[in-house]
């Protein structure tokens, strides 16, 4: 689908102050919507944590569905079969290998999530795996897990099984490689009164530099004792002990609904909204904080914040960059549904706002994608997905435009669209009567580099090198290697060397040799990592063992 000229204005709604905001609506006219204030009232709670250990561990089981149907430029029929299949997931590696997953409705109670990837593009499928879970499992999400071909995901578990509050997390360490394919279970409503999980969201990080650690879910759940209904609920895996989970809850938050979250790759930040009734509305819950460990063995909450006035606000998206954060909603401010942007270019700090559409129609469930100042948003109105474009970080959008071919085609849904990095959009359709999954492309996908840290090697007498390597689509800048070489007897090896190097073309490959000699006895451990900020993802990271013989290094592995 090829992105034609935008017609864009848009004003943006500074924090605290009282402004006319010019829209854009969906035929590319401007309207004023009415004068409003948006309103960020900053609160900090403490969340409590509970540990399980993994209750169940999946191999993934083959399905082979049919050939899909269709050529890239129009809508791709990506699922065949006569059974109900619904709510998709998208996700996509930097080398543009694509993950789907999807539900598939066996009967009355039984659902299987399937998963699915494509190495073309979305022109053609595997066929299919899904995992043998009993119940109604539905509404999976993707994202990408941070480095190679790596991704992680959740899903909705059965409404029964465990007073409805199974957390199921799948990873793969090679999205092409089904073997990796992973899906583990923990049964929180079996050891703790916890009930009622809503449909999680998921956001992959491996930045820890822990094999097992695959990131955050958060969802809306029940507990019964404190007795809080409808809360915010955080999973990820325990820093120390891969056979474990951790459980932090906000008891204080009750009435939320739906949840969103995403992990900025390049250092770590997430930003969890959770849409949540407060009194007489439905406002933003934004809970920012740190995937690292805070000492104690958990995330780190940064600190919370309520965003909205007296309109109701629900269903959140978020993405995030370099800093740069994203939120899409759905509002009924002006009278009807519309698509509303908070942005925020300082680490989620202050907020401008804007609008993505508004006009007599609805427009409704928004995704989000970003890349920095770049971002693509869709939606559905009138039965149809449409996606606009930002290029200012959400201050302004482009005209929307309709992704599907057949109009009226697009199940009308929440969590039956998604989006991912390189404008791959996937949405339920039921144009011929039957409800199957379809892929279009909505943008080109973004260029940019990737790092590739090839092996240690003894470089001489005393000295390691290691070569780095943009395997990318676009040129990096101001790449920095570091070494560092530490070990030895009594611990005398500590050897740093840094460098910069301006330009990494596209396949090109530097290598970095330390500095000085490195004298001693014994074993030694290296460590390289290389970076870029524009780099997918920003860090990445080598390791090895050796031994030093005077000024002779041997056996590095």
């Amino acid at each position: 689908m090829e992105r034609r000229k935008k017609v864009i204005y848009l004003g943006a709604v500074v924090l605290g102050l009282l402004l006319i905001v010019p829209t854009t609506n969906v035929l590319g006219t401007k309207e004023e919507s009415i004068k409003k204030t948006v309103s960020v009232v900053q609160i900090n709670t403490t969340p409590t944590h509970e540990m399980l250990s993994v209750s169940e561990t999946n191999k993934a089981v083959r399905f082979n569905d049919g050939q899909n149907i269709g050529t890239l430029g129009t809508d791709v029929q990506v699922t065949t079969t006569p059974e109900t299949e619904n709510n998709p997931a998208i996700g996509a590696t930097p080398t543009g290998e694509l993950l789907i997953s999807y539900t598939h409705v066996v009967d009355v109670s039984t659902n299987d999530v399937l998963w699915d990837f494509s190495i073309d593009g979305g022109q053609t499928w595997d066929g299919g795996q899904y995992f043998l879970i009993e119940g109604a499992e539905s509404h999976p999400a993707i994202d990408y897990w941070g480095t190679g071909k790596k991704a992680v995901g959740t899903m909705q578990g059965d409404y029964i099984s465990n007073n409805g509050a199974d957390q199921h997390t799948f990873t793969c360490t090679d999205i092409t490689d089904t073997t990796t394919y992973a899906m583990e279970t923990i049964t929180w409503g079996a050891s703790f009164p916890y009930s009622d999980r809503r449909i999680p969201d998921i956001g992959g990080y491996d930045g820890n530099g822990i094999a097992w650690w695959y990131g955050i879910i958060a969802c809306v759940g029940t507990r019964g004792a404190p007795g809080s209904v409808d809360m915010p609920i955080f999973n990820y895996a325990n820093y120390a002990d891969e056979t474990q989970g951790w459980s932090s809850y906000f008891g204080e938050y009750s009435g939320c609904e739906n949840a969103a979250i995403e992990i900025d790759q390049s250092n770590g930040l997430f930003y969890a909204v959770f849409d949540i009734y407060r009194t007489t509305q439905w406002d933003l819950l934004l809970i920012r904080g740190d995937a690292h460990d805070d000492g104690t063995g958990h995330i780190r909450y940064i600190g919370e914040s309520y965003i909205g006035d007296t309109e109701n606000t629900k269903y959140p998206a978020v993405d995030v960059k370099d800093n740069k954060v994203i939120i899409l909603a759905q509002t009924d401010e002006a009278g009807t549904q519309d698509i509303v942007c908070y942005y925020s270019s300082d680490a989620g700090v202050t907020w401008d706002k804007s609008f993505v559409s508004s006009g007599p129609n609805d427009e409704l469930y928004p995704k989000i994608v970003s890349y920095g100042d770049t971002a693509t948003c869709t939606f559905i109105m009138n039965d149809d997905l449409y996606y606009a474009i930002t290029d200012d970080g959400g201050a302004t959008w482009s005209t929307p435009e309709m992704v599907n071919d057949q109009t009226g085609s697009v199940d009308t849904e929440y969590r039956n669209t998604d989006i991912t990095y390189d404008g791959t959009v996937v949405w339920t359709d039921i144009r011929d009567a039957n409800a199957n999954i379809y892929l279009d492309n909505v943008a080109g996908t973004p260029t940019f580099p990737i790092l590739s840290l090839g092996s240690f090697a003894a470089s001489g007498l005393g000295k390691v090198s290691i070569p780095v390597k943009n395997v990318g689509t676009a040129d990096a800048t101001n790449v920095s290697l570091t070494i560092t070489v530490t070990g030895g007897i009594l611990g005398r090896i500590n050897k740093t060397k840094t460098e910069t190097i301006p330009t990494l073309a596209i396949d090109q490959e530097v290598t970095v040799t330390t500095d000085g000699i490195i004298f001693g006895l014994g074993a030694i451990v290296l460590t390289a990592t290389a970076s870029c900020p524009e780099a997918a993802p920003p860090t990445v990271t080598k390791t090895a063992t050796g031994k030093v013989i005077i000024v002779f290094i041997r056996g590095i592995a």
